[in-house]
């Protein structure tokens, strides 16, 4: 990796220290009357406790952000280490109403946040999306999946650390 200089910080150079960045993957839906429209995220992050807040970022190109736009409201399921081909498929515009229950949660996530959506700002080429936590449903039990160095990997326990020498 390069170091920046004065002429700023290339996208390429930034892609590649935000993969130095470890995250969950989530797939944020709306259900509206043309059915699902679903995608990946792995920006998605809990923004306050009182009131129940969350933040996500899509590309201003999205088809999903035009639908969660339309419909005020959003929901986000986070994925399990086994639901590794549904994360790929919403981020590559195929997700189908099966994978999904009537709230628009993915079947069998580890947790799905039905939200209002409250408020969008443009920066750059994405738009930030703040939702209000309206509704938590408690999914299936598992690991979470993550995202890091541009592949998914799954969570490993960090061993405990032995007696300390003498």
């Amino acid at each position: 990796m390069t170091q920046s200089g004065t002429e700023g910080v290339s996208a390429l150079d930034f892609r590649e220290a935000m993969s130095r960045w470890a995250s969950g993957v989530a797939v944020v839906s709306v259900r509206d009357a043309d059915g699902i429209a679903a995608t990946t995220v792995s920006s998605f992050s809990s923004l306050s406790l009182t009131p129940p807040l969350v933040v996500l970022s899509l590309q201003q190109s999205s088809r999903t952000l035009k639908r969660v736009e339309a419909a005020r409201r959003f929901s986000v399921s986070v994925l399990s280490t086994i639901q590794r081909d549904v994360s790929v498929r919403c981020a590559t515009g195929e997700a189908e109403g099966r994978m999904f229950d009537e709230g628009a949660f993915v079947q069998d996530s580890l947790v799905g946040l039905a939200c209002a959506l409250l408020d969008v700002h443009r920066y750059g080429d994405h738009l930030l999306l703040v939702g209000r936590v309206e509704r938590i449903q408690r999914g299936a039990d598992g690991e979470p999946l993550l995202y890091w160095n541009r592949a998914y990997r799954a969570l490993t326990a960090h061993p405990e650390p032995g007696p300390a020498p003498k």
